[in-house]
């Protein structure tokens, strides 16, 4: 038994060298507050969805918990497209094009209003600042977790959702086409203005097509990519006790049905940041998958209270179709967790394997997090603790804490997690990262 034991350590250690995984979302009460750290310690009803292999070691017969919460993440594009919104890319377009059509030739070597020009000046910039490395992601979650002695039941939703800037630095250029009458003839012209001279000059066709935002918009080579995933794992998990001479060892599995919607679509880049989860429900596509789970943890006997998991999740790699024809793929994921309990404290650490992918193009997810839990008594536990991803760099060190207080069958959880690196929206100061969670748990026998 312990020779098969081994085996699969083996095969979950080697398998991160073969495939990158989407992100690893905290989600249980306890995890989301101490560092996102479940992998050895996350017993009871969301033992499931950490590592199945803790449900050998539930400290209640039965555990019962509702919760949910949001996430949100932003790099670099909050604030430029909201500017962008207030200001109106097509509509200032618009209104050059009327000044021109209005006026005809005569326009030519002179220069547009203060308004229009300060307009142009704001386009132009907030655009080349938007970077490739750019995104807005809203992450909700709604989940019910059981556990019943060594089984595991639950339904956890997940999702992400992103839009992101595809900026063309090639077509940002301010030249649109016009009609003007000439000799009684209407006839297309294409103008250039320059935002620093404030000038306008007879363009081409070909300059137009090579370098204009105008040809870049309409052609969709400039816009807000909607993307994103939005799934349910439905699992039904198991956990088997081991005795050896060196400690405890514990192996769980889980097998799960996800009921998921796709998001795949475009807008325009201007649109504002407060609309952008409206217009996903315009790209969607409905779609189910399945998926398998593996955990194991080990506790050795020479070290009482010290617990090692780890995990490997969504092994079959479970696919979705998308609403353009494309499919998403939820690679496997995998981590390693510590625990430690002494008297009323208990200290857990996580680390992500591999870097993970998110629906942000370029941008990796691996965090690294801890924290400690302080539960005196089964009404109450106080958690804090700190995590950072280490593949990126933009959210810095993110803090975590939360808070349970109530009668051992109905306690009330609030869990939150916040960066200490800010971005900034509408002139104020906010986090890159964000998360909160409020929970409700029974827990019985």
């Amino acid at each position: 038994m312990f020779k098969k034991v081994k085996i699969l350590v083996f095969l979950m250690l080697v398998w991160p060298c073969l495939a990158w995984g989407m992100e690893f979302q905290p989600i249980g009460f306890e995890p989301l507050s101490m560092g996102g750290a479940g992998v050895a310690s996350a017993r009871g009803s969301f033992a499931t969805y950490y590592n199945p292999a803790l449900l050998g070691i539930h400290r209640y017969g039965t555990q019962i918990s509702i919760s949910a919460g949001v996430g949100i993440r932003e790099v670099n594009l909050v604030d430029h497209i909201d500017k962008l919104a207030d200001v109106g890319i097509e509509s200032t377009i618009d209104e050059a094009i009327q000044y021109i059509e209005d006026n005809g030739l005569a326009v030519i070597g002179t220069g547009l209003s203060p308004e229009l020009q300060d307009k142009f000046k704001t386009i132009t910039s907030e655009l080349r600042a938007i970077g490739t490395k750019n995104g807005l992601q809203l992450m909700p979650t709604a989940s019910a977790g059981v556990q019943i002695g060594n089984f595991g039941f639950g339904v956890f939703g997940l999702s992400e959702g992103t839009a992101h800037a595809v900026i063309d630095p090639d077509h940002l250029d301010i030249i649109v086409k016009a009609e003007v009458t000439v000799n009684g003839t209407t006839q297309p012209i294409y103008v250039k203005y320059d935002e620093e001279q404030n000038q306008l000059s007879l363009s081409d066709l070909q300059q137009y097509q090579a370098s204009s935002l105008e040809y870049a918009i309409d052609n969709g080579l400039t816009y807000l990519k909607l993307t994103g995933l939005a799934y349910f794992e439905i699992p039904v998990a198991y956990a088997h006790h081991i005795k050896t001479q060196l400690g405890d060892v514990y192996l769980g599995g889980a097998v799960k049905l996800m009921p998921g919607v796709t998001f795949d679509g475009q807008i325009k880049v201007d649109t504002e940041s407060g609309d952008i989860s409206s217009e996903l429900k315009d790209a969607d596509k409905r779609d189910t998958s399945w998926g398998v789970d593996l955990g194991i943890l080990y506790q050795p006997r020479f070290v009482k209270g010290l617990s090692i998991g780890l995990v490997g999740k969504n092994l079959n790699t479970p696919e979705f179709d998308t609403a353009t024809g494309d499919t998403y793929k939820v690679d496997p994921q995998f981590r390693l967790g510590l625990a430690y309990d002494f008297s009323a404290f208990t200290f857990a650490l996580d680390a992500d394997l591999t870097q993970n992918d998110t629906f942000i193009p370029d941008y990796k997810a691996q965090y690294v997090g801890g924290g400690v839990n302080f539960h005196p008594f089964s009404w109450l536990n106080v958690r804090a603790g700190a995590m950072q991803n280490i593949a990126e760099s933009d959210e810095g060190l993110i803090l975590t804490g939360g808070l349970a207080f109530g009668l051992k069958w109905f306690q009330l959880d609030l869990a939150a997690q916040v960066s200490t690196k800010s971005g900034e929206f509408s002139g104020t100061s906010v986090p890159r990262y964000t998360r909160i969670q409020l929970s409700l748990v029974s827990k019985w026998f």
